[in-house]
């Protein structure tokens, strides 16, 4: 099955309504970071996540909520995402992105990526992978 990348292919119709799915079910889990809000993180998550975090962690759902009291992203004025662009491949899409969080002792950058899979009319978060971004000299 081609990919789609969302936004730059015109006669798309599906693939771009799918497309603004990804974008704002990506301001949820944005949202639910942000919050520490373990209802998004149930309603978002596949029960099979991996989530690969900017220092080499691995961690599956449960594993992830679980040490979510202690993230920076608690901690931080704003947590912002910015460039993103969604490909959508058929009952996948994958998003990539530059996050950045803003406060005292929290600000960072990183670029990540992000699997949803369509299953049963639901998309779910199933991977995430997250590179952080060294601050220039």
């Amino acid at each position: 099955m081609l990919c789609c990348l969302v936004h730059a292919a015109a006669g798309q119709a599906k693939d771009d309504r799918r497309g603004r799915e990804i974008v704002r079910l990506e301001g949820e889990w944005r949202e639910a970071q942000q919050h520490n809000d373990r209802a998004g993180f149930e309603r978002l998550l596949s029960p099979k996540l991996t989530f690969v975090g900017t220092s080499g962690s691995f961690r599956d759902k449960p594993g992830f909520i679980a040490r979510r009291g202690g993230s920076w992203i608690l901690r931080a004025e704003a947590y912002t995402y910015a460039d993103l662009a969604v490909r959508v491949c058929g009952k996948a899409a994958i998003v990539n992105g530059l996050e950045a969080t803003t406060g005292a002792g929290v600000a960072a950058q990183a670029r990540f990526t992000h699997v949803w899979a369509r299953s049963k009319r639901k998309w779910l978060l199933v991977a995430v992978q997250r590179t952080e971004v060294m601050p220039s000299p």
